[in-house]
């Protein structure tokens, strides 16, 4: 059975519900309607492609561009603070690490205030003397040692603020608790030291220190710095920027929006790891937002709108959109016209095929030209040549072919003719009461019909049977009756398809190898399996192969050895492998071919075939 030839339509579906078949739509056209639409494809496509690759990648390169200048910006600012906190540390680490500082800090702690006035204030001068140098280069640093007796040494004016209202403030407690080497970063405090214009910054940045000797605390020291540094620094950041320094809660310890100052910054939970950059948005604007590490206490964050980095980017975006118009339109032009130059020798080339397809093959276009179309005119001419030319060959083969068809009908009168005498012997015999040789002579007579008879490659079980016991008759006639035939066909197989002459052969093989010519039994099972497959048994009582025989037979069979089974010379013609082959390549692996025998004990060959060909 032939398979059916699909094609598949790719189909369009609008909103009414109605499929359009694409291949269709695109036939409907004109040849000047499907090159306009493969200019529109080929060039629009391309800019629409472009400009939405190049929207994607611009993207990105704006991101990486618009964190590149902010981190750059942020590392200036970044080098200045951290240079600022460094000199507050420093300052507190030389009071712990200098002895001279450190034992003046333990004298002062140690000195009762109503018994050792005169040597409290000799004690404070040599500690003036000392840090006033220090502290001068890093002005605007101010410096507050708080001492456990109450006392308090500062490097300004007391006047205007106590020194001593900061043994109030909750992060004394936590300093005076902290080992000798940790450092508390209090954060944005309210200024407390005044100023001599008398304008001042409302906070300073405050870091905190214990001073100790071994266990036993010395003093706390308290440095601060003006924020009015810092202020002038963030305020020189673009105006959209938001540039400010956060403590590992999220605090936020220093911003120019002065009132934002101690509280939780929103975006804490969303800071990028350092050296990168994430994108916020606010208030439905996109924020760049970057961070760099001040300290393991601090750092400094910066958040900056998208749009504004993006300006120069966009307007390349459009000067390249700009351009693709333009060339666009200049190509669409260029090509319209040479369209309308290609589309009339290519006119002319349909209409030759139209007359040529209304009978007139003597027809030619004549286009001629050194470009595609003219050589295309040139080899169409020559086809058409050589068409006619095979019309007239083909004319001649079909008179050859008729007179082939008329001898074979010619042959097949000769078999019929044979076939009528035989049956007119049949007859005279019957006739004068030889009953007997009458039937061998229909048995004959049966048995080449069905040879000479091949129009049919698919008989069924019933019949192949009937045309072995005919065959076997035949053979007794020679024997005397010692070949004995035993059947065991199921109901539900005697209707089976086989192919012709599948049997016959292995009959033929068993009278010839297996009995030696002389007498023996061959039986006969067929039944259907459970998947519906014809499982056919043919058991002879011959002597059987050996072993070693056996398997070269197998090989030869597969196709795998040296020599392979060569046909009988009976009226089939045709051997054990021919069957095997036949079976093969009718049902490919769906069927078996089985073979099995011992030396004295017959051969039994087992045949399995599927009721539905490998073609169907």
């Amino acid at each position: 059975m032939k398979a059916r030839r699909r094609t598949n339509v790719l189909l369009f579906t609008f909103g009414s519900g109605r499929s359009f078949p694409m291949r269709t739509w695109i036939e409907a056209l004109s040849l000047r309607g499907k090159l306009m639409a493969g200019i529109v494809v080929c060039l629009l496509l391309p800019s629409v492609v472009s400009f939405f690759v190049s929207n994607w990648f611009t993207q990105d390169v704006m991101k990486e561009q618009v964190t590149r200048n902010s981190q750059e910006s942020l590392k200036i600012v970044d080098q200045y603070v951290a240079n600022q906190l460094d000199r507050m540390l420093y300052i507190l680490n030389l009071l712990q690490f200098d002895p001279d500082l450190h034992l003046f800090v333990a004298e002062l702690g140690q000195m009762d205030s109503v018994r050792q006035p005169y040597e409290i204030v000799q004690t404070k001068l040599k500690l003036n003397k000392r840090l006033d140098a220090i502290l001068a280069s890093f002005d605007p640093l101010y410096l507050t040692i708080l001492l456990p007796n109450g006392d308090y040494w500062a490097n300004y004016s007391s006047f205007d603020f106590n020194p001593k209202r900061l043994f109030d403030k909750p992060w004394y407690q936590e300093t005076s608790d902290l080992a000798h080497y940790r450092t508390r970063w209090v954060g944005g405090e309210p200024n407390y030291v005044p100023n001599p214009d008398g304008v001042r910054h409302p906070y300073v940045l405050t870091i905190a220190k214990p001073i100790r000797s071994g266990d036993q605390l010395r003093a706390v020291a308290v440095v601060s710095l003006d924020a009015a540094a810092l202020q002038k620094l963030f305020s020189s950041s673009k105006k959209e920027e938001t540039l400010l320094i956060t403590d590992r809660e999220g605090r936020i310890v220093f911003d120019k929006e002065m009132e934002r100052i101690g509280t939780l910054f929103p975006f804490h939970d969303r800071l990028p790891s350092e050296g990168q950059a994430s994108l916020i948005e606010v208030d439905g604007e996109a924020n760049l937002l970057i961070a760099e590490a001040l300290n393991p206490h601090w750092q400094l964050v910066s958040m900056s709108p998208y749009k504004q980095a993006s300006k120069p980017i966009q307007a390349i975006r459009r000067i390249d959109f700009l351009i693709q118009t333009m060339c666009l339109i200049v190509f669409a032009g260029v090509l319209l016209y040479l369209t309308g130059a290609l589309t009339t020798p290519i006119r002319r080339l349909a209409q030759t095929v139209v007359r040529i397809e209304s009978g007139h093959l003597g027809e030619r276009s004549g286009i001629r030209g050194r470009d595609e179309v003219g050589r295309l005119g040139i080899i169409f001419d020559r086809m058409l040549d050589r068409i006619e030319t095979m019309v007239h060959s083909i004319i001649r083969e079909q008179e050859h072919k008729r007179k082939a068809e008329l001898a074979m009908l010619q042959a097949q009168i000769n078999p019929h003719f044979l076939f009528n005498i035989l049956n007119s012997i049949r007859m005279r015999i019957l006739l004068r009461g030889d009953a007997e040789n009458a039937d061998l002579i229909s048995s004959l007579s049966s048995l080449l019909r069905m040879t000479i008879n091949r129009n049919n490659e698919f008989i069924s079980l019933h019949e192949e049977i009937e045309m072995i016991e005919q065959y076997v008759r035949l053979i007794n006639v020679r024997l005397g009756d010692l070949l004995h035939l035993k059947l065991s066909i199921a109901s539900d197989a005697v209707l089976a398809e086989v192919p012709r002459f599948v049997l016959q052969p292995i009959i033929e093989n068993a009278y010839l190898h297996g009995f030696a010519r002389k007498g023996g039994t061959i039986t006969i099972r067929a039944h259907l399996l459970a998947d519906g497959r014809l499982n056919i048994v043919i058991a002879d009582s011959g002597v059987g192969i050996s072993k070693e025989r056996l398997e070269k037979l197998r090989a030869d069979l597969q196709g795998e050895g040296e020599a392979k089974e060569r046909a009988s010379a009976g009226l089939s013609g045709i051997g054990l492998r021919n069957v095997y082959e036949r079976l093969r390549l009718i049902y490919k692996e769906y069927c078996s071919f089985a073979m099995d025998s011992e030396l004295g004990q017959g051969t039994t060959i087992t045949l399995v075939i599927p009721q539905q060909r490998e073609e169907e």
